[in-house]
């Protein structure tokens, strides 16, 4: 008897076909060939599926797509040189298929600093992070976006010991506890 077989028969003791039925999913059992014939099926499904989007769903889904990385990368990975604020607003320009000069327009900044920005040569301030929201349609929220720049400086911070350090030389008369 297969297994599902055997499921199926001790259900049978407690419930009705009908309700087996409205209740559960019993996947088919398939040979490797049926196998290898849905999966392809199902392929040509999804991309005849991907290939009918219109461009305002094809956006949508990208930026959905790059707000569930960006809130992955917050919450399960520890902070990386590839994956910075700049990293992120250069995919949400590819995904808009548009150029930083558009979106310094869009967002009323300068280009040069938009560039700065991309290239983590400024961090970007509150302000800013607010207009990337709502140029998202608030897709993206301003916490996420700033969340990626609290997450660098708590880097720098909990790395940079040669500044603490030269920091720590200029204090006098700091405080001292007793263990």
């Amino acid at each position: 008897m297969k297994k599902y077989e055997k499921i199926y028969q001790e259900l049978r003791k407690t419930l009705t076909d009908e309700e087996i039925a409205d209740s559960m999913l019993i996947p088919e059992e398939l040979s490797a060939a049926e196998q290898k014939k849905a999966d392809e099926e199902l392929r040509a499904f999804r991309f005849k599926l991907l290939r009918e989007r219109t461009e305002e769903q094809r956006i949508f889904s990208d930026l959905m797509r790059l707000r569930f990385q960006i809130e992955d990368y917050i919450e399960s990975e520890p902070f990386s040189e590839e994956k910075t604020i700049g990293k992120y607003i250069e995919e949400y320009l590819r995904i808009l298929g548009r150029t930083k000069k558009s979106l310094s327009e869009d967002l009323a900044i300068h280009y040069t600093r938009l560039s700065r920005i991309i290239n983590n040569k400024e961090e970007p301030n509150i302000e800013f992070i607010y207009r990337l929201e709502k140029h998202s349609g608030n897709l993206i929220a301003a916490m996420l976006w700033w969340r990626l720049i609290t997450k660098k400086q708590e880097y720098v911070i909990k790395k940079n010991d040669l500044l603490r350090n030269q920091e720590a030389a200029k204090v006098t008369n700091g405080l001292t506890f007793a263990a």
